[in-house]
């Protein structure tokens, strides 16, 4: 309990009077003609002290009240803390997570700088790292096969991936739109999804962990050049292996049971 400092003061004060009324009347000799009055006097400092206390309670308690009852109050508060407080962890973690995508950009294009391949391209788009793969140094035209040139690199890239084993490995292949008939591949779809595969398939012997890679086909559906010119055509019949930060694992299935 709290008394307020004026209350204190006022009773300071009749006390001292109270005392100095007693000691004047002493040194003076003068008994008061009524025997009861200084016991009077100390009832009444008694009293004035209880309606004190009570005064300091009744002030404290309707702020309690209130804040304690008050439901409109209580959601306009709870709302305010949610609204300032609920971005914040969002934010924080995406600003993270793109630091960190962009110091594994920066390791990435060191192990690259020391192949001998140059017709690729690195960026950080969508809270994910993609690494380009130009056809010429991957593929025959119309092929799936990997070629010999794009091996060394690829060993080097699946070195890299195992040290990074926070990141799911997605491995994707496109095409441009010019049309594939043949008994392997009935469409440029067949042939992406065969191109994402002979890649995953080589970082997998590289002891990469096949649990951690995605494999994609999207054939001639996703272009980044104007498939009307040969240099979009070219640029256009790619393969890409992204990182994106792997999501917290959910219990199986079956494990439930």
């Amino acid at each position: 309990m709290i008394i307020p400092e004026n209350l204190i003061s006022e009773l300071e004060i009749s006390e001292l009077k109270r005392l100095r009324l007693k000691r004047q009347s002493l040194l003076e000799g003068d008994e008061p003609e009524d025997s009861s009055l200084w016991t009077m006097l100390d009832i009444m400092t008694l009293v004035l002290a209880f309606f004190i206390m009570l005064y300091s309670n009744q002030t404290h308690k309707p702020q309690a009240v209130e804040t304690k009852h008050d439901p409109s109050l209580a959601a306009q508060t709870v709302e305010t803390v949610e609204t300032v407080k609920a971005p914040a962890k969002p934010g924080k973690k995406a600003h993270e997570s793109e630091l960190d995508l962009l110091t594994i950009e920066d390791r990435l294009h060191q192990v690259m700088e020391k192949s001998d391949i140059s017709n690729y391209s690195i960026k950080v788009a969508n809270n994910r790292l993609v690494l380009t793969l130009g056809e010429e140094i991957s593929f025959l035209s119309g092929q799936a096969k990997l070629l010999d040139y794009i091996k060394p690199a690829l060993k080097d890239m699946a070195v890299f991936f195992i040290t990074e084993p926070g990141y799911r490995i997605i491995v994707a292949g496109h095409t441009d739109n010019t049309p594939i008939h043949t008994a392997q591949f009935p469409s440029n779809w067949e042939l992406s999804a065969a191109r994402a595969m002979s890649v995953a398939e080589f970082l997998i012997d590289c002891r990469v962990a096949p649990e951690r890679i995605n494999i994609e086909g999207f054939g001639q559906y996703r272009p980044i050049g104007d498939n009307t010119h040969f240099l979009g055509r070219e640029a256009n019949r790619r393969v890409e292996i992204s990182l994106v930060r792997e999501a917290k694992k959910s219990q199986n299935y079956y494990e439930s049971f």
